[in-house]
């Protein structure tokens, strides 16, 4: 084997690999040992086939693979061995042809085309200059999240005459302009809030009710949305164009929430075992949390604003050909024309770079990502998703979010975010250090603006 590196110009380069017969032939020998032994033809018993019929047959295409998987090994091994810094993936040469014919030459040349990562420097210091957002925690959104927590501990209860804010339990079904039951009409057991209402005079057939009466309304102007109907009547082949609106709603059940004091238990399901004994912590409790969670966007500002000012100020140059070229041979990009390709090659060209900047920052300030990192981060991005459910950390016990964490560290595209969510967050320690930060206090309104620019 034989492997020619050569330097076109500071961004590109081409691989020439040559083959001969003891590169590969082991290997091709070994295949059709495997194949003699496991195929059947007509005339021959399974493993009986005379080898100059396999031969004959699939020498060619086994020799074509074996060769293949030879050259794809060299190629990375002798990239990495070489710590040739590469961007992309190598792709076959646009000039240089491959040598040689699977079914008589035993020499094989083949060329490769490399785009080579740019040499630059850049640093983080006190010449990145930015601003630093402290976000405000506003009194009524800590009031609001004070009556969510009342109002998610708050029961229903039993209730004599319907009201706006009253759950109603019952019998939906179809009736005949005298509100008369249609007997093979449209029926189901059902629930329904009557502040969700929106029209005003079908809601006011609701209130005032009790339970045994009867309400005739128009499904129509109650559930203005077809697929809110089906739901409610557990039939999906209903249609508003055609279907008689004329409904009643038997009441069986009237029930209205009733908002609850906070007890020890409530505390501890929202906040965990004892953090919190009264609403006076409780206050305290949300308020760190607003600012726990303003300060990670604000680290998040920050990242973002350094990323365009490093990426704006960097000498960084990326082999645009070679890239183009690249990225239409990825499975996200196989419909993209190269005109869309052009037209939207700005903002990834963008993402090269940066990308290219973040690699050389983690490296120069020795950022390494840890199993612990991993571990860590991996728990922290199930609890803002379960946050969005309204499930707090202090839902389940310590051990499952750990077991959650290492099933998603399993997964090789999982732990490839974590990993990077990991390095975003070190780059913007790095950053919080180093750079000079103007610190700029906001309103959380305000603070939303920006990202609208």
């Amino acid at each position: 084997m034989d492997i020619k590196f050569n330097n076109i110009d500071e961004l590109n380069a081409s691989i020439k690999i040559t083959l001969v017969g003891e590169d590969y032939q082991a290997n091709v020998d070994k295949s059709l040992k495997e194949y003699q032994r496991k195929i059947t033809m007509p005339g021959f018993r399974q493993g009986k086939v005379p080898m100059g019929l396999v031969k004959r047959n699939y020498e060619k295409p086994i020799k074509a693979e074996e060769i293949n998987k030879v050259l794809s090994k060299a190629l990375f091994e002798y990239l990495k061995d070489n710590k040739v810094d590469y961007m992309g993936e190598p792709l076959p040469s646009l000039t240089e042809q491959p040598t040689g014919s699977f079914d008589k030459d035993t020499e094989f040349s083949f060329t490769f085309d490399i785009a080579l990562a740019p040499k630059f420097e850049i640093a983080v210091d006190n010449n990145l200059k930015l601003n630093y957002y402290n976000i405000s925690v506003n009194n009524e959104d800590i009031e609001k999240a004070i009556e969510g927590y009342k109002n998610s501990s708050g029961t229903n209860e039993p209730a004599e005459i319907s009201s706006e804010k009253s759950l109603l339990k019952g019998e939906v079904y179809q009736v005949d302009e005298n509100g008369e039951r249609i007997a093979e009409g449209i029926g189901n057991k059902t629930s329904m809030l009557v502040e969700h209402v929106k029209n005003a005079d079908e809601k006011a057939k609701f209130i005032g009710k009790k339970v045994g009466d009867k309400i005739c309304f128009d499904l129509k102007q109650v559930f203005p949305s077809e697929n809110e109907a089906k739901a409610v009547l557990n039939n999906n082949m209903i249609d508003f164009n055609t279907i008689n609106a004329n409904f009643a709603f038997a009441i069986e059940e009237i029930s209205e929430f009733v908002k609850t004091d906070l007890t020890q238990e409530s505390y501890d399901r929202f906040f965990g075992k004892d953090r919190v004994h009264n609403e006076e912590e409780m206050r305290a409790e949300i308020t760190a949390q607003y600012q726990k969670h303003y300060a990670e966007e604000a680290d998040y500002k920050l990242y973002i604003d350094a990323r365009e000012s490093l990426v704006e100020s960097a000498k960084v140059n990326v082999p645009m050909d070679f890239m183009k070229r690249w990225l239409l041979t990825l499975e996200q990009y196989k419909d993209y024309t190269k005109e869309r390709l052009e037209s939207e090659f700005p903002a990834m060209e963008k993402d090269m770079k940066w990308n290219l900047i973040e690699n050389k920052l983690a490296n120069d300030n020795k950022i390494e990502v840890s199993a612990d990192d991993e571990l860590e981060q991996a728990k922290k991005m199930i609890i803002a998703e379960m946050a969005r459910y309204g499930v707090t950390e202090y839902s389940f016990p310590t051990e499952m979010l750990d077991n959650f964490a290492k099933e998603r560290l399993a997964k090789d595209q999982e732990r490839r975010m974590v990993r990077g969510a990991v390095i975003n967050a070190k780059i913007t320690k790095l950053i919080k250090e180093k750079a000079s930060l103007e610190n700029k206090d906001i309103t959380y309104s305000d603070f939303v603006k920006l990202f609208e620019k």
